[in-house]
């Protein structure tokens, strides 16, 4: 089985992968995920209005006001609105209830950093290719980015570089940035009388 040691998802990742000289023999590989803010939210609040065409489930109907156009909104599990000045569950509405909605929408910027660490001793290596074998005995193979340094006792080396026999720890930050969306809706609305 061959893995790869940096990813490329939507050209927007950036993989460092360093290698030291490990003093204890190969443990786990490890992994853990942090969620990084990485500006200000940008907050933007809109009002839409419809009228109910169909309730089936969680699923509505609006005709929206003014443009005539029809669309689906799939509610939230005891997601309410207030009709009539009463709190109704989304999925009682009847159709020709007209729907008034204040949504606020939040988007903020952030990176999902993942860093792996992985231990084992160099089986074999060479310009763009490092044979590691793991705690469990098994040898994997991953590929090493051109121009990528190795730490080895303090020194940086190419992969060419490491010997056999030598005890390495490979960690693999991969930064993946992406909008994070979150929406807030009050909804208010009349029966047809």
């Amino acid at each position: 089985m061959r893995r790869v040691i940096t990813t490329t998802t939507r050209g927007l990742i950036i993989a460092m992968a360093t290698l030291c000289l490990a003093a204890t023999a190969g443990a786990q590989p490890t992994q853990s995920t942090q969620k990084l803010p990485t500006g200000a939210p940008k907050v933007t609040a809109m009002q839409l209005k419809g009228v109910v065409v169909a309730v089936k489930g969680n699923h509505l109907v609006v005709r929206m006001e003014p443009s005539g156009e029809y669309r689906l909104f799939i509610t939230k599990p005891g997601q309410t609105a207030t009709i009539d000045g009463k709190v109704t569950p989304m999925t009682n509405l009847a159709p020709g209830t007209s729907l008034t909605a204040s949504v606020a929408m939040m988007e903020t910027p952030v990176v999902d950093r993942t860093v792996a660490t992985l231990t084992g001793t160099v089986w074999q290596a060479g310009p763009t290719t490092v044979v590691l074998t793991l705690a469990n005995g098994e040898n994997h193979q991953y590929d090493v980015p051109a121009g990528m340094k190795f730490n080895v006792d303090g020194v940086m080396k190419e992969a060419m570089e490491l010997r056999p026999g030598m005890k390495v720890t490979a960690t693999k930050v991969v930064e993946s940035p992406r909008m994070e969306l979150a929406t807030d809706a009050v909804v208010t609305g009349t029966t047809k009388p």
